[in-house]
């Protein structure tokens, strides 16, 4: 009985996808608006007052981070190496020359500022890097 519920409380504590119908209708509209044509969409409720929506577009991985009033905070939408600006790549292998890259990706902020993130594997251990255009590690 007590692996029972220690697996139970384990499942409820791990699940963040969410239904469709307990995102807020607002940010349900907001990303339809934005994203027509968008296809698989899987929202996850990020934060108390964050929705994530991960889905197919235009044959790439895309996501978009909402707050709960329906204000766009971010677009993450993977990449290839070749659509990594110059500066992002060279900082990189510079700085990381023995690291194995996993993913790339383009965020795109409200702010309407740009960085990319990288997964790279050292060692056994991901991690993410986040850069500006001009090849800057950012936080």
């Amino acid at each position: 009985m007590k692996n029972f519920i220690v697996l139970v409380a384990s499942i409820l504590l791990s699940a963040s996808t969410v239904h469709a119908t307990e995102i807020p209708t607002v940010v349900k509209s907001a990303f339809l608006q934005k994203f027509p044509t968008a296809k698989k969409i899987k929202w996850e409720k990020e934060n108390k007052n964050e929705y994530e929506a991960s889905f197919i577009l235009d044959n790439k991985e895309v996501s978009a981070l909402y707050l709960s009033d329906g204000k766009l905070k971010e677009i993450e939408t993977e990449i290839t190496v070749s659509e990594l600006p110059k500066a992002v790549a060279e900082a990189l292998a510079k700085k990381y020359p023995n690291a194995k890259v996993c993913e790339f990706a383009k965020i795109e902020r409200s702010d309407n500022s740009i960085i990319y993130e990288t997964e790279i594997k050292i060692g056994g251990k991901k991690t993410d890097l986040l850069f500006d255009e001009q090849g800057n590690l950012v936080n």
